[in-house]
Formats: C-alpha cells, sequence, structure tokens
C-alpha cells in the first residue's frame, strides 16, 4: 500500500512540474520557456576595434549608455534565455553599469572597474548599499585582484581570455556558459524590471517606423527600421547592420526604450560619468511601430524601475528582445525621427 502511494505521489509531482514548466514565461523576454531564470549581466565594449560584438545576438536585454564624454558608449547586455558559448568583447564596469546589474541580480561579468577620484566604482560595489541591493549575487571579474568580497567569484578568473585575432584592450573573451555553470543558482535571485504582454500588440501612439539616436558622435550611431513583415524593429549602427560577430546574423528588436536621465561629468573628467539611475524622468516608447511617451521612476537602488505610459499606467512590452538607450538630458543628445 505504502509503495502504490508513493508512485501516485511521484506521478502527481511530475505532473505538477509538467504544468508549472509549460506556465512558465521568461522574466526578460516574456516568451515562454522551460527554465528558471539564470541572468548573465555582462559589461561589453563598443568601440570600434571591439565591433561585431560575439554573442550580443543572443542578448534578451541591452542597455546603450555613453561612458565618455562626446558620445562613447558600452553596453551592459543581459543574457537569460539563451546562453551563448562565449562573449566579446568584456569590459570594466562603471557605477552606473552596476546599478543597471542591480536591476536583474543573477551573476555579473566584467573585467575590471574603472577608478575616478570620488566615482569609484570598485568602492560602490563594495558599499552597504550596493550589496544590499544585489543580496546573494554572484560577481565575475576579469582581473581578479581586489575583487575578494561580495561573492566576487576569483575562480571565474580563468574563464576570460584574449582573442588573438583583435587588438587589445577590445579582445577580452568570457567563457559565459562556464562561468555560469560555476554560478550557485539555488542561492541566487533573479529579477527583471521589465514586463511583457502575452502576446504581440499594437500600442496607441503616433506611426515612427524609423528612428535614429544621436549621442553626438559619427562612431556611436544606433538607429532603428521597422520592418511590418516580421512586426520588429532592424538595428543599425552607423547606418550599417548591426550583427553579432560570432554568427554575423542581423539583430532584431522588439522594443526600443529611450530612457532620459539627468547626469553629469565628476570634476568635468571626461571619463568620470555621474548617472542619476535612482530618479525618475521621461521615457520615449518604441513598440509595435508607435511611438509613445511616459516616464520612469526608481525610489531606491533596492527597487526596480518602474516604467510608465502617459496615463500613469505600467507599461507592457511586446515578448522579445529589448533595447534600452540611456539617453542624456542636456548634453546635446538627440532623438532623429
Amino acid at each position: 500500500m505504502k509503495r502504490i502511494v508513493s508512485i501516485v505521489l511521484v506521478v502527481m509531482m511530475m505532473l505538477v512540474s509538467a504544468a508549472t514548466a509549460e506556465g512558465l514565461t521568461s522574466i526578460t523576454t516574456g516568451l515562454p520557456t522551460d527554465k528558471d531564470a539564470t541572468t548573465m549581466v555582462v559589461q561589453l565594449d563598443n568601440q570600434p576595434g571591439a565591433r561585431p560584438q560575439k554573442g550580443i545576438g543572443s542578448a534578451d536585454i541591452v542597455y546603450e549608455i555613453e561612458l565618455y564624454r562626446g558620445g562613447a558608449t558600452r553596453y551592459t547586455a543581459v543574457f537569460n534565455d539563451n546562453i551563448p558559448e562565449e562573449v566579446e568583447a568584456v569590459r570594466s564596469t562603471r557605477i552606473v553599469n552596476a546599478m543597471v546589474f542591480s536591476e536583474y541580480g543573477g551573476a555579473f561579468v566584467y573585467y575590471g572597474a574603472r577608478t575616478v577620484e570620488g566615482n569609484s566604482a570598485i568602492s560602490f560595489m563594495n558599499s552597504k548599499e550596493f550589496k544590499k541591493a544585489i543580496g546573494s549575487s554572484a560577481r565575475f571579474n576579469g582581473i581578479w585582484v581586489g575583487c575578494n568580497d561580495n561573492n566576487c567569484n576569483t575562480e571565474g578568473a580563468n574563464k576570460f581570455y584574449r582573442d588573438g585575432h583583435r587588438v587589445a584592450p577590445h579582445n577580452v573573451i568570457a567563457k559565459l556558459q562556464e562561468l555560469a555553470a560555476l554560478t550557485d543558482w539555488a542561492e541566487i535571485t533573479c529579477d527583471s524590471p521589465l514586463k511583457f504582454r502575452s502576446k504581440f500588440k499594437v500600442p496607441s501612439g503616433e506611426d515612427v517606423t524609423s528612428f535614429a539616436i544621436d549621442y553626438g558622435s559619427r562612431s556611436y550611431a544606433p538607429s532603428y527600421v521597422w520592418d511590418p513583415s516580421i512586426n520588429r524593429y532592424q538595428r543599425l549602427y552607423n547606418n550599417k547592420p548591426f550583427t553579432d560577430g560570432a554568427t554575423g546574423e542581423q539583430i532584431y528588436v522588439d522594443n526600443v526604450i529611450v530612457q532620459h536621465v539627468r547626469s553629469s561629468w565628476h570634476n568635468n573628467s571626461s571619463e568620470g560619468p555621474v548617472v542619476e539611475m535612482v530618479d525618475e524622468n521621461v521615457c520615449d516608447y518604441f513598440v509595435g511601430g508607435k511611438h509613445f511617451i511616459g516616464t520612469w521612476k526608481r525610489d531606491k537602488l533596492t527597487r526596480n524601475t518602474v516604467y510608465f505610459d502617459e496615463n500613469g499606467k505600467k507599461v507592457k512590452l511586446n515578448p522579445g528582445v529589448t533595447y534600452i538607450q540611456i539617453f542624456k538630458d542636456g548634453e546635446g543628445n538627440q532623438i532623429v525621427y
């Protein structure tokens, strides 16, 4: 009798597990998934020598942020649904990138942390505030020196190497799948500030089928073109197709958020960006070939950003890939239609 009861319990558990798996949706894309969230947040170079970035086509969410005065940007890419074997080129983090990571948790992958007096990413990541915000999240620093606390896993340092076919410093490769395997996911909580619809929908708004983000540099010029045949945006860079460096495939995007921020430069340094990511400001949304305006708000580092439409309702994006262009107000940045 006990054996029969045990078998029944096992079968019931299997059925519940299967039902749960069937109902899972990704926190980073809103698409159906058969696995729990394992967010890997990677800091990627965007200087000309790092292009095309390898593995970026597998990212679910990508932030582009100006880190050098004059328009030079880098990417903070969030991988979850598909974690590529390797990514290139990994670069150092700034405070603003660490603040983005705190929205997702999981594992943070980077190659050093830029130190500017009064604006040190290392000091920030070792602060009580940051530790509280990320909880038990993992950190993998390819330059492991000084990375000895707050779950900074020095074992992961040997999972980084340099690509002999590219010039340093734009050639650091991270073995992302192996770093994911080193992460104790049972002890980590993953999250996302984005919310998604269950299926594609054209929202209310004005028709905008192409637009560009002007950061003030011809070398850093992203743009998007709506393709109604597939209901996605083709991403271009410097008026050329934006592709994955590993596969050569064109990258398409389902949602674009232009997130306006207040910013300054520490001590007027061109390498010391101070970006207000805990704040509230305007957002431009490009979804389903439409454009509408709203706001974003993040109360504190321990809470995620909330995105609102013009009526104060929380925005739900179409399922798929999202690019977030961090847009510095008052620095000549423009959205060109």
